[in-house]
Protein backbone atom coordinates (compact mmCIF):
# COMPACT_ATOMS: atom_id res chain seq x y z
CA UNK A 1 0.00 0.00 0.00
CA UNK A 2 1.40 3.22 -0.97
CA UNK A 3 2.29 6.19 1.39
CA UNK A 4 0.47 8.92 -0.14
CA UNK A 5 1.80 11.14 2.28
CA UNK A 6 5.19 11.89 2.73
CA UNK A 7 7.30 13.12 5.42
CA UNK A 8 8.19 16.56 4.15
CA UNK A 9 5.03 16.97 3.17
CA UNK A 10 3.72 16.07 6.68
CA UNK A 11 6.44 18.95 7.99
CA UNK A 12 5.25 21.36 5.28
CA UNK A 13 1.58 20.79 6.94
CA UNK A 14 2.50 20.80 10.78
CA UNK A 15 4.47 24.17 9.99
CA UNK A 16 1.71 26.13 7.97
CA UNK A 17 -0.69 24.44 10.66
CA UNK A 18 1.78 26.29 13.54
CA UNK A 19 1.85 29.81 12.02
CA UNK A 20 -2.25 29.46 11.18
CA UNK A 21 -2.63 28.87 15.20
CA UNK A 22 -0.32 31.13 15.69
CA UNK A 23 -1.40 33.69 13.57
CA UNK A 24 -5.42 33.34 13.22
CA UNK A 25 -6.00 32.45 17.10
CA UNK A 26 -3.19 34.41 18.75
CA UNK A 27 -1.90 36.29 20.11
CA UNK A 28 0.13 33.62 21.99
CA UNK A 29 2.25 34.53 25.11
CA UNK A 30 5.83 33.58 24.36
CA UNK A 31 6.94 30.90 26.45
CA UNK A 32 10.98 31.03 25.65
CA UNK A 33 12.25 32.41 22.45
CA UNK A 34 15.96 32.35 21.64
CA UNK A 35 15.72 33.86 17.78
CA UNK A 36 19.73 33.38 17.47
CA UNK A 37 19.72 29.74 18.82
CA UNK A 38 16.31 28.93 17.10
CA UNK A 39 18.04 30.70 13.66
CA UNK A 40 21.30 27.99 14.56
CA UNK A 41 19.17 24.90 15.15
CA UNK A 42 17.53 25.46 11.81
CA UNK A 43 20.19 25.52 9.83
CA UNK A 44 21.35 22.94 11.55
CA UNK A 45 18.38 20.72 11.19
CA UNK A 46 18.13 22.23 7.47
CA UNK A 47 22.07 20.75 6.69
CA UNK A 48 21.27 17.46 8.68
CA UNK A 49 18.60 17.28 5.81
CA UNK A 50 20.32 18.10 3.11
CA UNK A 51 23.36 15.59 3.59
CA UNK A 52 21.29 12.57 4.32
CA UNK A 53 19.44 13.51 0.97
CA UNK A 54 22.49 14.25 -0.67
CA UNK A 55 23.62 10.62 0.24
CA UNK A 56 20.61 9.28 -1.00
CA UNK A 57 20.23 10.86 -4.11
CA UNK A 58 24.69 10.31 -4.70
CA UNK A 59 23.71 6.50 -3.91
CA UNK A 60 20.84 6.10 -6.64
CA UNK A 61 18.33 5.16 -3.69
CA UNK A 62 14.84 5.97 -2.94
CA UNK A 63 14.26 9.24 -0.68
CA UNK A 64 10.17 7.99 -0.42
CA UNK A 65 8.85 5.89 1.80
CA UNK A 66 7.27 3.14 0.79
CA UNK A 67 9.08 2.19 -2.05
CA UNK A 68 12.04 -0.22 -1.60
CA UNK A 69 15.50 0.95 -1.15
CA UNK A 70 18.59 -0.29 -3.64
CA UNK A 71 20.59 0.28 -1.41
CA UNK A 72 21.40 0.71 2.73
CA UNK A 73 23.36 4.13 3.42
CA UNK A 74 25.18 3.60 6.59
CA UNK A 75 27.59 6.65 6.16
CA UNK A 76 27.90 10.10 7.10
CA UNK A 77 24.95 10.99 9.65
CA UNK A 78 23.74 7.40 9.18
CA UNK A 79 26.44 6.60 11.50
CA UNK A 80 24.37 8.28 14.50
CA UNK A 81 21.21 8.00 13.75
CA UNK A 82 19.19 5.64 11.10
CA UNK A 83 16.88 8.59 10.62
CA UNK A 84 18.85 11.17 9.79
CA UNK A 85 16.58 13.49 7.84
CA UNK A 86 13.73 13.15 10.53
CA UNK A 87 16.37 14.46 13.18
CA UNK A 88 17.24 17.34 11.14
CA UNK A 89 13.41 17.94 10.65
CA UNK A 90 12.44 17.96 14.59
CA UNK A 91 16.03 20.34 15.21
CA UNK A 92 14.55 22.33 11.97
CA UNK A 93 11.24 22.36 14.21
CA UNK A 94 12.79 22.92 17.75
CA UNK A 95 14.53 25.74 16.28
CA UNK A 96 11.69 27.46 14.70
CA UNK A 97 9.84 26.85 17.91
CA UNK A 98 12.95 29.12 19.79
CA UNK A 99 12.89 31.57 16.81
CA UNK A 100 8.85 32.11 17.23
CA UNK A 101 8.25 31.22 20.79
CA UNK A 102 4.59 30.74 20.84
CA UNK A 103 2.71 27.33 22.07
CA UNK A 104 1.86 26.51 18.46
CA UNK A 105 5.20 25.80 17.36
CA UNK A 106 6.51 24.33 20.39
CA UNK A 107 3.87 21.39 19.61
CA UNK A 108 5.05 21.23 15.87
CA UNK A 109 8.14 19.16 16.85
CA UNK A 110 6.40 16.85 19.45
CA UNK A 111 3.65 16.12 17.10
CA UNK A 112 5.72 15.73 13.87
CA UNK A 113 8.02 13.02 15.88
CA UNK A 114 4.50 11.06 16.84
CA UNK A 115 3.90 11.07 13.56
CA UNK A 116 7.01 9.74 12.17
CA UNK A 117 7.99 7.61 15.26
CA UNK A 118 4.27 5.78 14.64
CA UNK A 119 3.65 5.75 10.71
CA UNK A 120 6.38 6.50 8.61
CA UNK A 121 9.37 4.73 10.63
CA UNK A 122 7.78 1.27 11.47
CA UNK A 123 7.42 1.18 7.75
CA UNK A 124 10.09 2.27 6.77
CA UNK A 125 12.08 -0.38 8.94
CA UNK A 126 10.22 -3.48 8.00
CA UNK A 127 10.86 -2.64 4.10
CA UNK A 128 14.30 -2.10 4.95
CA UNK A 129 14.14 -5.34 6.93
CA UNK A 130 12.50 -7.67 3.71
CA UNK A 131 14.98 -5.79 1.48
CA UNK A 132 18.42 -5.98 3.07
CA UNK A 133 17.66 -8.96 5.72
CA UNK A 134 20.71 -9.46 8.73
CA UNK A 135 22.44 -6.58 7.11
CA UNK A 136 20.02 -4.06 8.21
CA UNK A 137 19.40 -6.14 11.68
CA UNK A 138 23.29 -5.61 12.46
CA UNK A 139 22.74 -2.06 11.15
CA UNK A 140 20.28 -1.40 13.36
CA UNK A 141 21.44 -3.15 16.58
CA UNK A 142 25.04 -0.57 16.44
CA UNK A 143 23.15 2.45 15.36
CA UNK A 144 19.88 3.97 17.01
CA UNK A 145 16.68 4.55 15.50
CA UNK A 146 16.54 8.74 16.65
CA UNK A 147 20.36 9.45 18.21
Amino acid sequence: MPIVVQPPFVTLLVVLSAWLVHSLLGPWPTIIRVPVLGGVLVALGFSCMLWARILFTSRHTTLFVGRRSSQLVCDGPFRCSRNPMYVGVIVFLLGLALWVGTWPFYTAAPATFLFLNVFHIPREERLLHESFGERYLAYSREVRRWL
